[in-house]
C-alpha cells in the first residue's frame, strides 16, 4: 500500500500531484534487490435441486444475522495510528470435523496501548449446524486466539485425516492441531513455527511431493510498538506508510514428517528482506507437477519463485513479467489468487492494488511469461479508483468460466477530509462477471449484499449451504464481517470435488483437476491460502453450465500419480481417494 503515490497515468499527473505531496510520509518504494489410472473408491453426495428458475442473474445476499454469525473485527486502535491497525484481517472456510459443511474460523485483533474496551478481541470458530446457521464453539474447541491476528490457512500437516490451522499475528504466530475429537491443540512450540514478526497471508504446500505439507509465511515489515513512528497531513494524524520500515523476508518452512518444521528460506532461495510482503498464492504455473509461489508485494517488486523441483526456488518475477506494472513501475500488491480465467489450460493470475492503480490480471503466455491484460478484459476502468484487498477467483454462476470478486476498502481513515473530491475509506464490494471471450463485465449491482460501503480486507469462499453454488465470507477492518449468499448459482450445473490423499498429502492439496464436460474444459488447483490472509474451502468447485454429465475427471497428484474418472453425474459432492498402487 502507498498514499504517497495516487496516479498512475500521466494524463492525472496534474490533478493528483498536490495529494501526492500530502502522503510523501509513506516512503519511496525500495527495488533494488528485490528482483532477487484405475479410479480409487469415491462418494457422491447429490445436493439439493435448484431453488430459482428465472431468466435474472444470481445475486449474493447479506445473510450474516440469519446465519448466526455476530462477529466484528476490533484493530485495537486508540487514535494513535499504529501502522498494524489497518492491515487485517482474514478469514477461513475449514470443514474442522469433516462432516462435510464448511465451518468459519475468524481472525480479530487485540488490544493495543490505549485501546480502552472492556470486551477483549479474540479469533472465533463458527460450527455450520447443517441448516444454513452457524454456532460459536471457539471457547469449547480452544482456538480463540487473543493475539494481533492478521491471516489463517488451513491444511492436514501431520497427515491424520483431520484439518490443522495456521494462524498468522502481530506477535507470534499460532499452529492449532486438530485433535480429532472436537478440539485443537496449540502445537506452535512442538512444530517450531512460531515466527513473531508482523506475519500477514500463508499458505501450506507440499513443496518437495514428500507426501507431506510444507508451509509459506509471509512478513511484511519490521515494525514493532517500540519503533512506532507518528505520520501526519498538516495537522491531520495518518498511519505512516510501509516505506518508513524496513522490510522483512518470509519464511519457507520444510515439514520433517514428524510433526515438526525446519526453516529452509535460505536454502530453498526465497529469503529476500527487502520487499513488504502482503499476498501469497502456491500454483503449478508450469504444469512440472511442483508448486510454484507468488508473492504480492507492497510497493516493491513482486516475486513468482518456480519451484525447480522440490530442492530450489528461482525468483523469475523480473522476467516472467509479474514483477512491475507493465510501465515498469512497483505496484501496491495486496490480494492474489491463480485461476485459469480463459480456459487454455494454464493458471493465470491476478493481483489487486492501491487506489490509482489498476488490478493486474496476469494472463499465462506459456514459457515463463504472463501478460497483463487489464486493458482487454476491461477490468481496468473498474478497478482504478478502488483499494483492492480480497481478491478471488470464483464461478459464481456455474456457466464454466471464472468470475472475479474484490473485496475493497481504504487503508486512512482520515482520507475523506485530506481528499474531498477522491476517494472514500468505506468503498463497495465488486463482482465482475467473465464474459468467456476474456472480457468481464461488472455486475455488482444486481447483488443487493454488495450495494453498502465496507472497509474491505479478507475474503475467502465456499458453498457453505451445500446447495451448488459458491458464497463468501468478507472480513472488514474494524467492522462486522459479512457472510454473502449465493441465491440462484446454482440454476446452472455444478461438480464439487474434495480429494483424499494416500500417498499424496492427506487434503490432496497441489493436486490438479481437469474437468472435461462436452466442449467445457476446466483446469483447477486444490489450495491451500489465497486472496488476502485468507482461505478459500479446499473442496474444489466446478460450474457445468447445461451439461448434466462429466465425461472425464482427471487427476493428477502431487505424489505423480493420473487419475481419471469417467461419466460422472453432475450435481454433486464427489469424494476421490487416491488410488494405493503407484
Amino acid at each position: 500500500m502507498e498514499l504517497h503515490r495516487l496516479h498512475t497515468s500521466r494524463d492525472m499527473y496534474s490533478f493528483f500531484m498536490p495529494i501526492v505531496a500530502v502522503f510523501f510520509s509513506w516512503g519511496m518504494a525500495l527495488i533494488v534487490g528485490c528482483s532477487n489410472g484405475t479410479p480409487a473408491p469415491s462418494t457422491a453426495v447429490t445436493a439439493p435441486k435448484p431453488k430459482l428458475a428465472s431468466n435474472t442473474r444470481p445475486k449474493f445476499v447479506d445473510a450474516t444475522a440469519a446465519a448466526g454469525i455476530h462477529f466484528a473485527h476490533i484493530n485495537g486502535g486508540s487514535g494513535r495510528f499504529y501502522y498494524v491497525e489497518t492491515y487485517g484481517s482474514g478469514a477461513a472456510f475449514i470443514d474442522y470435523d469433516s462432516d462435510g459443511d464448511e465451518d468459519l474460523y475468524l481472525v480479530n485483533g487485540a488490544a493495543l496501548p490505549g485501546f480502552l474496551e472492556r470486551r477483549v478481541p479474540k479469533n472465533v470458530l463458527y460450527r455450520n449446524k447443517g441448516n444454513g446457521k452457524f454456532e460459536d464453539i471457539t471457547e469449547e474447541v480452544g482456538v480463540g486466539d487473543e493475539g494481533y491476528g492478521m491471516g489463517v490457512c488451513t491444511g492436514d500437516y501431520n497427515n491424520d485425516g483431520h484439518v490443522d490451522l495456521y494462524v498468522t499475528n502481530f506477535g507470534a504466530n499460532v499452529l492449532y492441531r486438530n485433535g480429532s475429537d472436537g478440539s485443537f491443540v496449540d502445537a506452535t512450540e512442538t512444530a517450531g513455527i512460531g515466527d513473531e514478526r508482523l506475519s500477514m497471508s500463508a499458505a501450506f504446500a507440499d513443496i518437495d511431493n514428500d507426501g507431506d505439507l510444507d508451509l509459506y509465511v509471509s512478513n511484511n515489515t519490521d515494525f514493532t510498538l517500540e519503533n512506532h513512528k507518528e505520520c501526519r497531513h498538516g495537522s491531520i494524524r495518518v498511519y505512516c506508510g510501509p516505506g518508513q520500515y524496513k522490510g522483512a523476508s518470509g519464511i519457507m518452512y520444510r515439514n520433517e514428517g514428524n510433526e515438526t518444521f525446519a526453516d529452509v528460506t535460505k536454502e530453498m532461495g526465497v529469503y529476500n528482506d527487502r520487499c513488504r510482503q502482503l499476498g501469497v498464492v502456491f500454483g503449478d504455473y508450469d504444469a512440472d507437477g511442483d508448486a510454484d509461489l507468488f508473492v504480492a508485494n507492497d510497493m516493491t517488486p513482486n516475486f513468482l519463485f518456480r519451484n525447480e523441483g522440490g530442492t530450489q526456488f528461482s525468483n523469475i518475477g523480473l522476467n516472467s513479467g509479474v514483477a512491475f506494472s507493465p510501465d515498469g513501475k512497483p505496484e501496491a500488491g495486496m490480494g492474489t489468487d491463480f485461476g485459469d480465467y480463459d480456459r487454455d489450460g494454464l493458471l493465470d493470475l491476478v493481483v489487486c492494488n492501491f487506489q490509482w492503480e489498476h488490478c493486474r490480471l496476469l494472463k499465462n503466455e506459456r514459457g515463463d511469461v504472463f501478460k497483463d491484460q487489464i486493458h482487454e478484459s476491461k477490468l481496468d476502468e473498474p478497478t482504478f479508483a478502488t483499494l483492492t484487498f480480497g481478491t478471488d477467483f470464483l464461478d459464481y454462476d456455474n456457466d464454466g468460466y471464472l468470475d472475479l470478486f474484490l473485496a475493497n476498502g481504504h487503508v486512512e481513515p482520515n482520507i475523506e477530509i485530506i481528499d474531498r473530491a477522491g476517494p472514500s475509506y468505506a468503498q463497495r464490494d465488486q463482482l465482475f462477471h467473465n464474459n468467456g471471450d476474456g472480457t468481464f463485465t461488472d455486475v455488482s449491482a444486481d447483488s443487493p449484499g454488495l450495494a453498502a460501503a465496507w472497509v474491505g480486507r479478507g475474503a475467502a469462499a465456499a458453498d457453505y449451504d451445500n446447495d451448488g453454488d459458491i458464497d463468501l465470507f468478507v472480513s472488514n477492518n474494524n467492522q462486522r464481517g459479512l457472510l454473502l449468499r449465493n441465491d440462484g448459482g446454482n440454476r446452472h450445473h455444478w461438480l464439487a470435488v474434495r480429494t483424499v490423499g494416500t500417498h499424496s498429502n492427506r487434503d490432496g492439496i497441489g493436486a490438479r483437476i481437469r474437468v472435461v464436460a462436452g466442449e467445457l474444459y476446466q483446469v483447477e488447483e486444490v489450495r491451500s491460502g489465497s486472496s488476502y490472509l485468507s482461505q478459500n474451502a479446499l473442496r474444489v468447485h466446478f460450474g457445468l453450465g447445461t451439461h448434466t454429465r462429466v465425461n472425464r475427471v482427471e487427476i493428477h497428484w502431487p505424489s505423480g500419480v493420473e487419475q481419471i474418472l469417467e461419466d460422472v453425474a453432475a450435481d454433486q459432492f464427489l469424494t476421490v481417494q487416491e488410488p494405493e498402487k503407484l
